[in-house]
């Protein structure tokens, strides 16, 4: 489903081997498939850009005085936030983590806050020149091409080909729960880090795909889920200082899909037990060192929390919004734009779009290649993540159902559990969409070019041809 723009002014081979037909990958190991970017992958990150920048352009007329419609005190809130972070490295010092600037005198724990604390910095360059408004619109742009390349970027070194990852990385990118993210919640919509944590996780867990590190050196030892346990722990603590909430999803999510992907690898699953706690043991040590302070401040410092400001089961899907468009899609009726303004959440929450072409595809995709375990993993966590994102009791056309228990409903009185959204859980299962899909289009690909290749009369390659396509 393409956006419309919502905005006006206000190594070593894998260890995970299997025969052809439950191989990780989609595709044969191809040692084409690692080598350096061509043009056509900088075709798609151009592409990416460009889609991104048709998505905002309303916003690009006049960045200095231009702001997203629909969320005006969130979209403010941030401003301040970047501002904030601008002023204080002009003054040569990194922004302090409990500020009185705001809520004086009483002030603010930022770590308790969606402060936005490392894009703040590193945007704080144009901050400075430009205005904060300017800044916001570089984050909103980077969010949507970012995401995109970033899912791009993992699906390849997955052995995913060109065209199937590019598709892909538009649908995780630029779909519709990062498109009602933008209105005011850049924390969720700037969706970059997920899939390289995600993608970190599964490199410790089962190791790089076969062919994967074909041209280079191979690790050996403790080396690679030593090194790949640092990269993680990077990668957390980065999105801790983007999004506390969507770096605990995250890690949730890889977690699943980990642990349930281990189900169709057990006989290798066991062997690699030692190198996955030795990374995750990595990732652990490196998030402390790099995160412990902040997160100490949360916890034990000034103006910590206690419980959750939000109403709990309030920010859920409604089972309807799996299907029912926004006004903000380019393809919707009058009928569902009103379905879906009557959501309670109000719209930087309607998460929950996914619509019937992509679920009907995503379908067929699990049925037909069930006997993938990737595809098993990728539609048991992204079921498992849809119903967490229902939240404790079910919401159906704006009835919530109380008398009906649903597993968020014990998770939710765990501490931090109540400080989760469940609807946001709609970000990580559009992803899992996304590469599900690209999957399940060169799985398809390859089926029809083995049918194709098959010697046979005229008849039977024709009645090939009807089941493989009917399969696709």
């Amino acid at each position: 489903m393409w956006p419309s723009a919502p905005w006006k002014a206000r190594t070593q081979p894998a260890v995970l081997t299997e025969p052809a037909d439950h191989a990780l990958v989609a595709a044969d190991a191809d040692p084409g498939l690692c080598r350096s970017p061509g043009w056509s992958t900088w075709l798609v990150l151009t592409g990416y850009l460009l889609a991104a920048l048709v998505v905002t352009w309303r916003l690009w007329a006049d960045p200095a005085s231009r702001t997203v419609a629909g969320n005006p005190d969130d979209a403010d809130l941030f401003a301040w936030y970047m501002r904030y972070a601008a002023s204080s490295l002009a003054h040569g010092q990194l922004p302090s983590l409990v500020a009185s600037a705001l809520n004086a005198p009483s002030g603010i724990n930022l770590m308790w806050n969606s402060s936005l604390l490392l894009p703040s910095i590193l945007l704080a360059p144009v901050t400075l020149l430009f205005g904060a408004q300017v800044s916001l619109t570089v984050l909103t742009t980077l969010g949507f091409a970012g995401s995109a390349a970033a899912m791009f970027w993992v699906l390849r070194r997955w052995q995913v080909s060109d065209s199937a990852a590019a598709l892909a990385g538009a649908v995780y990118g630029f779909s519709p729960a990062l498109l009602q993210s933008a209105l005011g919640h850049y924390d969720l919509q700037l969706a970059v880090l997920p899939p390289l944590i995600v993608d970190a996780m599964l490199w410790i867990a089962i190791g790089p795909p076969s062919g994967a590190a074909a041209s280079r050196r191979p690790l050996t030892g403790w080396r690679q889920p030593v090194r790949t346990g640092i990269a993680l722990g990077l990668l957390v603590t980065a999105e801790i200082f983007v999004s506390e909430e969507l770096a605990l999803t995250t890690v949730l999510t890889g977690t699943l899909l980990v642990a349930i992907l281990a189900t169709g690898f057990w006989r290798q699953a066991r062997d690699r037990l030692t190198p996955t706690v030795v990374g995750a043991a990595t990732a652990a040590l490196v998030t402390a060192a790099t995160a412990g302070w902040a997160l100490w401040v949360q916890f034990f410092g000034p103006l910590t929390q206690a419980g959750t400001p939000f109403l709990r089961d309030f920010y859920v899907n409604d089972l309807t919004g799996f299907v029912t468009p926004s006004s903000f899609l380019l393809f919707h009726t009058s009928a569902s734009a009103a379905t879906a303004a009557a959501y309670r959440g109000q719209a930087p929450e309607y998460l929950a779009y996914l619509g019937w072409p992509l679920i009907i595809a995503l379908a067929a995709a699990v049925v037909t290649f069930w006997l993938r375990p990737v595809i098993r993993a990728f539609a048991a966590t992204a079921i498992i993540l849809a119903v967490f994102s229902l939240g404790g009791d079910p919401l159906v056309s704006g009835v919530a159902h109380v008398t009906v228990d649903l597993p968020w409903h014990w998770i939710e009185s765990l501490p931090l559990g109540g400080s989760v959204l469940p609807d946001r859980f709609s970000i990580l299962l559009d992803g899992l969409a996304a590469a599900a899909l690209a999957q399940a289009l060169d799985l398809t690909r390859r089926r029809l070019a083995e049918h194709f290749s098959q010697p046979g009369d005229r008849a039977s390659r024709a009645r090939m041809r009807t089941r493989t396509w009917t399969a696709a």
